[in-house]
């Protein structure tokens, strides 16, 4: 409401300068015009005068009149436009131009922007405690860009404060601020480089992020997080998802078993963890499966070798033709063996492990392709239960038919 009448104010002044303005200039052509009235009068007076006493002839009379009359005329004029162009003194605008900048500077500009935030900085420890009672639920919108307000403040008078500046990073993480954020936790770290509240929330907000490149920059935090305090819980928990996504099994049962350790039982987090402790321990178990091949050459087909063929050792479903681990090699001396496990699928959800039964197969390819064609050499399949057996041998004894 004061803005509106500061705003009214305004131009109400200038209203009444132009008003004033514009009157000057009317009354300065109308005593210029005033005076060259007299003046015209006055002449023809003096020319009636001069035809009537002195005898002026009426020939000479009229011309004398039209002279007067035209010299009236173009002094009328003149004077029109020595008012019309006729320059406002210099004062009046420039005074003009700084009552108006001050006006809108008080009104709108940057100093009012600043008591606003001279206010935040100093209702900061309040907001702080209505921000903490509202942890648990959905904080006001309104008290968190005040609170982020009179932080910043706060931090321009002590820019050498970690523990602002990873409070200042959670606020922006709350407001989606994601620039900001990222930029405030790295800003804490480099003043406090061993603070493990602000490393394992630097991880957890890379980690939500969503960013593959973040999962590794994540990890190095925790574990730097971990070396300061090894039983730390968040760091442990974190750490273990982690590794989870990155299929290190081995990290994440170790992460998430101590964790599960340091819980008590009682807790609701401690069967989730608990959970997720299984389910890695399950994922390590798969990943150590392999199976062993030893792939041997029949000597009727040792003279059909092709010069630069491809040895292929895969293993396929029974319902699937496609292989769920394949190892390639050029060939060498036979017999040749090789380990298939899960390292070796050709797709991230499809696995040695994910399987019942495993179908062993071995060819010899003319190229580089996988698929069979007139001239390779192969062995039978070999049809066994998934798990069932770790070491097999295939005999390459066949030729593919032209």
């Amino acid at each position: 409401m004061s803005s509106l009448w500061l705003l009214m104010l305004l131009m109400l002044l200038v209203a009444v300068v132009f008003v004033l303005l514009a009157t000057g200039k009317q009354r300065r052509y109308q005593r210029r015009q005033d005076e060259n009235q007299r003046w015209y009068e006055q002449r023809l007076a003096e020319l009636e005068e001069e035809r009537s006493q002195f005898g002026l002839p009426e020939e000479d009379y009229q011309h004398a009149k039209q002279e007067l009359d035209k010299t009236f005329l173009n002094d009328s004029q003149d004077v029109e436009e020595d008012i019309k162009w006729q320059r406002a003194p210099v004062t009046v605008p420039i005074v003009l131009l700084v009552v108006v900048s001050a006006v809108l500077y008080w009104a709108f500009g940057s100093w009012q922007l600043q008591l606003q935030a001279e206010d935040a900085r100093k209702q900061l420890p309040e907001l702080g405690k209505t921000l903490l009672q509202q942890q648990n639920q959905q904080a006001d919108r309104e008290d968190l860009n005040t609170f982020a307000l009179g932080l910043r403040q706060k931090l321009m008078r002590e820019p050498d404060d970690a523990v602002a500046w990873w409070i200042y990073a959670g606020i922006m993480v709350d407001l989606g601020a994601q620039e900001e954020a990222n930029e405030a936790f790295q800003k804490a770290l480099q003043l406090e480089p061993d603070r493990v509240n602000t490393l394992v929330s630097y991880s957890r907000f890379l980690l939500v992020s969503g960013a593959e490149e973040d999962q590794p920059k994540a990890a190095r935090l925790l574990a730097h997080a971990l070396q300061q305090d090894p039983g730390n819980i968040e760091a442990l928990s974190l750490l273990g998802f982690v590794a989870f996504e990155r299929q290190d099994w081995e990290q994440a049962v170790s992460a998430w078993q101590l964790l599960k350790e340091r819980l008590p039982q009682s807790s609701e987090r401690y069967q989730a963890v608990a959970n997720a402790l299984e389910r890695a321990k399950e994922q390590q178990q798969k990943a150590q499966v392999q199976l062993q091949v030893t792939v041997e050459l029949s000597d009727s087909m040792r003279h059909h070798l092709p010069t630069d063929g491809t040895l292929f050792v895969y293993v396929t479903g029974a319902e699937q033709p496609m292989p769920a681990a394949v190892v390639r090699q050029p060939l060498s001396e036979f017999p040749v063996t090789v380990t298939l496990s899960n390292q070796n699928a050709m797709l991230p959800d499809y696995k040695l492990s994910d399987l019942e039964q495993w179908l062993v197969h071995a060819r010899i390819s003319q190229d580089e392709k996988i698929d069979s064609q007139a001239g390779d050499l192969e062995a039978e399949t070999v049809t066994i239960k998934a798990n069932g057996s770790t070491d097999l041998t295939l005999t390459l004894s066949t030729r593919i038919n032209e």
